[in-house]
C-alpha cells in the first residue's frame, strides 16, 4: 500500500504491511544481482553487440572507400578527355570543288583555298596557326605572328597578303604585301612584297619577281547579264566570306563583269552603277541601301569603265 506525504516535498512512501517471510524472500530474490557466470554472459553479449556495431560501421566505410576509389579515376579520365578534346580539336576545310573556297579565321584573316586543297587549324585554341595541304591565298590581319605549316617548312608573317602552294614536293611562297619568312630545320629565307620563293628537293632557289598584285585564285571574276542584285551579292559574299545585307526598295539587276581581288572595290563598282550606298559596321557586316543623293555623271562613267 502507498501513501503520499503532506510535507513541503511530496514523495511516495512505501508502507510494507506484515507478510509471511517466504513472500518477502521471494520479492527480494527477484531483484538479486546475477551470479558471476550470468554476469560474464551478459558482458559477453554487450561486447558482441559493440563489435557488431563496429563491423557495420567498417562495412559502411569500406563501401564508401570502394565507391570513392572507383569514382575518382573515372572523373579524372573524363576531365582529361575533355581537356584533350579542347586542345586537340581541329577545324578542317577541304575544297573538293572546281571553284575557290573562301574562309574567315577567328581573327578575321581570310583564306582562299584552291581546288583539292585542305586547311586545318585549332578549333578552340586559336594561336594563328594553319596547316596547309595544297594551295591557298592568305590575307592576314595585323597582330601576333601568323604561321602556315607545310610538310616542307613553315611560313611566318605578322600582317600581309601572300600565297603558299605545296605541290609535287615543291613549295612556292608568293608575297604580295608586307614580308613573310620561310623556315625549316635547315634553312631560312625572308621574302618581301613583289617576290616569289621556290623550295624544291631541299634546295632554295633564288627569289623571282611577281607580275601581278594578286594571284588568280584570289580574284573574283564573274560576268553578269541582268542578274538580280540579291544573286550578285550572294556570289560576292560567298567568295569573300562576307555578310552582305540589302536594304533597298524593289528589285534591282546588274549587268557587267567584275574582276577584282578586293571586296570593297567589287562591291563599290556595283553600288556606283546602281546608285546605292555601302556601309560596313565594326562586326564586318556590309549593308547596302538606297543612295541619299543621285549619283553624278562621273560616278556612272567610272562604273561603266570599271565593269568592262
Amino acid at each position: 500500500m502507498m501513501f503520499t506525504s503532506k510535507n513541503k516535498y511530496s514523495f511516495p512512501v512505501l508502507l510494507v504491511l506484515p507478510f509471511k517471510q517466504e513472500q518477502i524472500d521471494q520479492v527480494i530474490s527477484s531483484y538479486r544481482i546475477p551470479d558471476t557466470k550470468e554476469k560474464e554472459l551478459v558482458f559477453d553479449q554487450i561486447l558482441q553487440k559493440i563489435e557488431e556495431g563496429k563491423s557495420q560501421s567498417r562495412g559502411k566505410l569500406s563501401r564508401l572507400n570502394v565507391i570513392y576509389q572507383l569514382t575518382i579515376p573515372v572523373a579524372a579520365s573524363l576531365i582529361l578527355i575533355f581537356l584533350l578534346h579542347v586542345f586537340l580539336a581541329k577545324s578542317t576545310f577541304e575544297n573538293d570543288t572546281r571553284e575557290a573556297l573562301s574562309l574567315r579565321l577567328p581573327d578575321q584573316s581570310r583564306i582562299v583555298l584552291s581546288q583539292n586543297s585542305t586547311a586545318t587549324y585549332p578549333k578552340y585554341w586559336w594561336k594563328r596557326e594553319v596547316t596547309l595541304k595544297g594551295e591557298a591565298y592568305f590575307e592576314v590581319e595585323k597582330g601576333n605572328k601568323f604561321t602556315v605549316e607545310t610538310s616542307n617548312g613553315e611560313v611566318q608573317v605578322l600582317g600581309t597578303r601572300f600565297l603558299v602552294s605545296e605541290q609535287n614536293n615543291q613549295l612556292t611562297v608568293n608575297c604580295y604585301e608586307g614580308k613573310v619568312q620561310f623556315a625549316n630545320k635547315k634553312q631560312k629565307q625572308l621574302v618581301t612584297a613583289g617576290n616569289s620563293l621556290q623550295y624544291k628537293n631541299q634546295t632554295l632557289n633564288e627569289l623571282t619577281s611577281l607580275d601581278a598584285e594578286y594571284p588568280k585564285v584570289a580574284r573574283f571574276n564573274r560576268s553578269f547579264s541582268n542578274e538580280s542584285l540579291e544573286e550578285v551579292m550572294d556570289d560576292l559574299g560567298r567568295f569573300f566570306n562576307l555578310d552582305i545585307q540589302l536594304k533597298i526598295e524593289g528589285s534591282k539587276h546588274f549587268s557587267g563583269t567584275i574582276d577584282s581581288a578586293d571586296a570593297e572595290t567589287a562591291i563599290g563598282i556595283i553600288c556606283r552603277s546602281l546608285n546605292l550606298d555601302c556601309h560596313t559596321n565594326p562586326a564586318n557586316q556590309i549593308t547596302i541601301s538606297e543612295a541619299k543623293k543621285q549619283g553624278n555623271l562621273t560616278n556612272r562613267i567610272y562604273a561603266k569603265l570599271m565593269t568592262k
